[in-house]
């Protein structure tokens, strides 16, 4: 009985030990952690986080066609008017690497594994979801310059600390993503089938099949107000579509000198609270080009004789700090359709919804 009664109490001794080192470490973290908010690194992450794209759930989106269609939409393609019941996009990023206890060199730097989705219920019979978009891949965000400590390759950490009395942040960072695009349909692409002239078909909506892979890489310039509470960021980027027919990842030959391997996009996206300490506001710019040949490109309009090359988004968010993770936005869209196969429907859009986000941006307010 003595033997285990010393067993017991050796066991506790243990639990009490370890108990109390885990709170140790715990709070040696947390301390880190503070301390890495009162740096431009902590700002920096925020701004990668700032200049992505929103999750949102739209009600009643209203989407209509730039002029009648040449093959008009069918029951299950949205076909019963421009009102549908709902759009959602979820884009998801699950940081592999962010550095934030350890060195300055390292909290340049984030590895993200990406998930992209998009949906939309039409208002036809049975009330069917369109073929979804699903993109997933990875990601990483890199600051190459900021004007307190310098550039990538000569970081000096001692200068990171956040004096708002000094100077507003400016900051250049780099974004390149990998990712794999499709809709997850079964072989068929063409409406009413792949063997007829190009001018007596259009993509199929309902169940055709699409798939992409692409390259992509964004250069953003911007600047940190800290007496407004504004964040600026301007961003250039390339996208470079890749796969072929018959490779793993394939690229249907149907989108060859349709769809696009080459895309240039440029953006301005704006948040402040300026307008309330506990409202932030987001307004965020888009305008896209499809580059290359497009020869074999057709939209399904009565006038198919234009590429439309272009198309633009803008946005207005709405994110009371109250309300957690969900805000509330507007924006409206031309050019051709961003679902997936449905790129030769050539639309505008307007949509209402909110925003939801459980790393939900917050303009930080400083008082170091």
């Amino acid at each position: 009985m003595k033997q285990l009664a010393l067993i017991a109490m050796l066991l506790m001794a243990q639990s009490t030990f370890s108990q109390s080192m885990f709170y140790l470490d715990q709070a040696k973290k947390d301390s880190l952690i503070q301390e890495h908010k009162k740096t431009i690194y902590y700002l920096i992450q925020r701004t990668w986080r700032a200049n992505s794209e929103p999750s949102y759930v739209t009600i009643a989106p209203y989407i209509t066609t730039m002029g009648k269609r040449r093959i008009p939409l069918n029951d299950g393609e949205g076909a019963n008017g421009n009102v549908n019941l709902l759009e959602a996009n979820l884009n998801l990023s699950f940081p592999l690497f962010l550095g934030r206890e350890v060195g300055g060199a390292y909290k340049r730097h984030k590895i993200s594994l990406d998930y992209n989705g998009s949906f939309r219920m039409s208002n036809d019979s049975s009330k069917p979801i369109l073929p979804a978009s699903h993109k997933v891949g990875f990601s990483w965000n890199v600051n190459l310059y900021n004007n307190y400590t310098g550039h990538i390759f000569k970081d000096d950490s001692l200068k990171s600390k956040i004096d708002p009395s000094k100077k507003n942040l400016k900051f250049v960072n780099l974004l390149l993503k990998v990712h794999h695009y499709s809709n997850g349909q079964p072989p068929g692409f063409s409406f009413p089938n792949d063997s007829l002239p190009s001018h007596q078909r259009r993509n199929s909506y309902a169940n055709g099949d699409f798939s992409t892979n692409y390259a992509y890489a964004q250069i953003t310039k911007g600047w940190y107000d800290y007496k407004s509470l504004s964040l600026h960021q301007l961003s250039l980027a390339y996208r470079l579509d890749l796969g072929t027919e018959t490779s793993i990842f394939a690229y249907s030959e149907q989108q060859e000198e349709s769809y696009g391997r080459h895309r240039f996009i440029a953006s301005y996206d704006y948040r402040t609270n300026r307008f309330g300490k506990r409202k932030d506001w987001h307004f965020r710019g888009e305008i896209g080009y499809v580059a290359g040949n497009l020869d074999n490109f057709i939209p399904n309009l009565k006038n198919d004789s234009k590429k439309y090359r272009f198309n633009a988004r803008g946005l207005i968010e709405f994110s009371p700090k109250a309300h957690r993770a969900v805000g509330y936005l507007f924006f409206i869209y031309y050019g051709r359709d961003y679902l997936n196969i449905r790129y030769d429907d050539i639309i505008v859009s307007a949509q209402f919804g909110v925003t939801l986000d459980l790393d939900k941006f917050f303009m930080p307010k400083l008082n170091y």
